[in-house]
């Protein structure tokens, strides 16, 4: 027979490893942190010989890619750069709205091959890539600062093969949803990969604000298989040698969603993405740095497993169902440990009242931290038991010059695809 004291045993050996995991996990993010705080590196100032190629994939962009242009028009001086839009597979104007700025843009129809890894490596295909020293990639809703260019090439020539920029998330509506994105994306960007990029730990590039050494996307190109196609290159670079840089030297914005309709779609993709990852990537990984005896490796893996913090406080609020039926006298402090836990885990959620500007609004916006964490619960949840392949949706939001060095005249064309000529933006312009 199956004894009461069998089953408090068994309670007890579920919770205790548990509560030492996500003891590990809280105190590794509070190091994080500290070195993210403390990060004042500089870098060198870098040549100004680069040559830059600026792609911007895009999918129904007509009524916002004006705003993200406009951002580029105000870049510094700085070598020479290229910016090419992809049209894939829009059905609207966003490629005749590009043409008449005077930018370069791909079009691209390809209905079996959707998303973004798909477009890039197609452009990739059709552009000279070798004429560059370096390509990065925005999002079509995404401004940029002027000292983009000089910033990239800052961290490349110290010794990055790519670079992930500060991605932010601006509030553009106030609403309390806008506000505690806002507040949780600086937490990401300062705090973990800030602090990651300081200690010179592995970075996973965002897949806008990202930039890559021209010669490394020739020998690794981009794929659109993956649900977490920026994850899954960063992976496959890290694991070839590569180093990824962060750097909050400059900053791609994009505007936050206003409502919970509008985030949808996008925090599903992410987090199925990420779920997704970890089923098929965490383990493999291990594997090759216990192989290798890469420890960089290692701790990618571990770092995995923290990607979410809103999953670890849902975690520790979990262990504290097999707390109640451990041990007597063990039972408070195992409940006692869980919830110093959780306390801790939303105060480092909530170090980001600090780092964003508005705090008045975003204090006022953690009143509605209990909707929002019900909502992201069932997001994850789903995502976790879900994982399929998501096609390439965007989050709802509020006569050209031939360059003879940017296409390729030998490459045969995709499924169904018109080009028009890039424009060349020298120095100077």
């Amino acid at each position: 027979m199956w004894a009461r004291g069998d089953t408090v045993a068994v309670f007890d050996i579920i919770v205790w490893p548990l509560l030492v995991m996500l003891s590990l996990a809280v105190s590794y993010l509070y190091i994080l942190a500290l070195f993210g705080l403390l990060d004042r590196r500089r870098r060198p100032q870098p040549s100004d010989n680069w040559r830059t190629l600026v792609l911007i994939p895009a999918h129904n962009e007509e009524d916002g890619i004006d705003t993200s242009l406009d951002s580029l028009e105000r870049l510094e001086s700085f070598g020479v750069h290229e910016i090419v839009v992809i049209a894939d597979n829009c059905s609207d104007n966003t490629a005749e709205v590009v043409r008449q700025r005077g930018v370069s843009v791909l079009e691209r129809i390809d209905l079996s091959n959707r998303g973004k890894g798909y477009a890039l490596q197609w452009a990739v295909d059709k552009l000279d890539i070798g004429s560059f020293d370096v390509v990065v990639v925005i999002d079509a809703d995404t401004r940029v600062e002027p000292n983009m260019l000089r910033a990239v090439a800052a961290s490349l020539q110290n010794s990055a093969g790519a670079v992930q920029l500060c991605n932010e998330l601006s509030v553009e509506r106030h609403t309390p949803l806008a506000h505690l994105q806002h507040m949780a994306n600086a937490v990401e960007n300062h705090l973990f990969w800030g602090g990651r990029a300081k200690l010179r730990l592995p970075i996973l590039l965002r897949g806008t604000g990202m930039a890559i050494a021209a010669h490394l996307l020739e020998k690794h190109p981009f794929s659109g298989e993956a649900l977490a196609e920026d994850t899954d290159y960063s992976i496959d670079l890290l694991k070839n040698g590569v180093r990824i840089d962060f750097s909050t030297d400059s900053t791609v914005r994009s505007a936050a969603a206003s409502s919970y309709s509008q985030a949808l779609s996008q925090k599903d993709r992410w987090a199925s993405g990420t779920f997704q990852s970890m089923r098929e990537r965490w383990w493999p990984l291990v594997k090759t740095g216990l192989g290798q005896g890469r420890g960089s490796l290692l701790e990618l893996a571990w770092a995995f497993l923290l990607l979410s913090r809103p999953f670890l406080i849902y975690l520790t609020v979990l262990a504290m169902i097999p707390a109640i039926f451990a041990e007597p006298s063990m039972r408070l402090w195992y409940l006692g440990w869980a919830a110093a836990l959780a306390i801790l885990l939303v105060v480092y959620l909530m170090m980001g009242v600090v780092l964003v500007s508005d705090k008045a609004a975003t204090a006022r916006a953690l009143l509605h931290i209990p909707y929002f964490a019900i909502w992201l619960l069932v997001i994850q949840v789903k995502a976790i038991f879900g994982g399929r392949k998501k096609e390439w949706v965007r989050t709802t939001r509020l006569a050209d010059r031939v360059s003879s060095k940017s296409l390729k005249s030998d490459r045969a064309e995709g499924p169904s695809s018109r080009i028009t000529t890039p424009r060349t933006s020298e120095e100077g312009d």
